[in-house]
């Protein structure tokens, strides 16, 4: 806690109405919401603990932990177990590129509202350097390719092509793959557990195909991920060509030495 946002959170005590029809909550959410909305707070700006909070503007501390909730709900405020709340970035902010975990996984656990559009879900022949991420000798070997869009509040973010080897998970083409994450069908539907993944980063030009599919403009910059994901015994079981508008997110990672 800075002395700055103790002061300013103790000043707005003073602009509280008892007397106003308007809960306190609304008003103080009301009031922290306009000071994030306008950016005098900050992306990752930390705010006082809620005991704090109530203490400065003199109001229960349920009254602080419902106007807090509020902005969280909102996503204007963001919590980190241990931490503390922040000021969220206007961005999406992941963590994927440290845990095994899929892109919508990771937008559940965050409470973001998303929608995913499956566009393509075939048994085909694995390309050759589909084949080749994968292991596969056999010029024969077929995969489930899908082609999926995941959007969030109505603008896509991101474009997922997998490969999954066909022979460990026959009619996965059929799953339910729009509401549902792909690991989670993987060990649900067909007792396969990714128990590893290899990601690569790369900053790229969106293509015609991609950008259209991103609505942005070709050439524009987008965050290509490739990732092989593997069995326990190390065996590779599906690969993914995912495209990022680098504009509506951004991926983190947090080490400890």
């Amino acid at each position: 806690m800075t002395v700055a946002i103790d002061e300013q959170i103790e000043g707005l005590a003073a602009l509280l109405s008892r007397t106003s029809p308007e809960p306190l909550h609304d008003q103080i959410s009301g009031m922290l919401r306009q000071r994030i909305v306008s950016g005098r707070w900050p992306p990752r700006m930390r705010l006082p603990s809620e005991p704090e909070m109530a203490t400065l503007l003199g109001v229960a501390r349920g009254t602080i932990r419902r106007a807090i909730k509020t902005l969280l709900a909102e996503r204007l405020l963001v919590q980190h177990q241990g931490r503390g709340t922040f000021v969220a970035s206007q961005m999406l902010e992941q963590s994927f590129a440290q845990e095994i975990i899929s892109t919508s996984e990771a937008l559940d656990r965050d409470g973001v509202r998303y929608d995913t559009k499956v566009l393509r879900r075939a048994v085909e022949l694995a390309a050759p350097a589909v084949a080749a991420h994968l292991h596969l000798l056999d010029q024969e070997a077929q995969v489930v390719a899908l082609r999926r869009v995941r959007s969030v509040e109505g603008a896509p973010v991101f474009v997922l092509d997998n490969y999954v080897i066909a022979s460990l998970c026959p009619g996965l083409e059929s799953a339910d793959l729009g509401g549902r994450a792909l690991f989670t069908v993987l060990e649900e539907d067909f007792d396969i557990v990714v128990s590893g993944v290899q990601r690569t980063f790369q900053a790229q030009a969106a293509t015609p195909e991609i950008a259209q599919l991103l609505e942005m403009e070709p050439g524009e910059p987008v965050l290509y991920l490739e990732q092989v994901s593997f069995e326990p015994d190390g065996q590779p079981i599906e690969y993914s060509d995912v495209w990022i508008r680098g504009d509506k997110l951004r991926v983190s990672s947090w080490l400890a030495r």
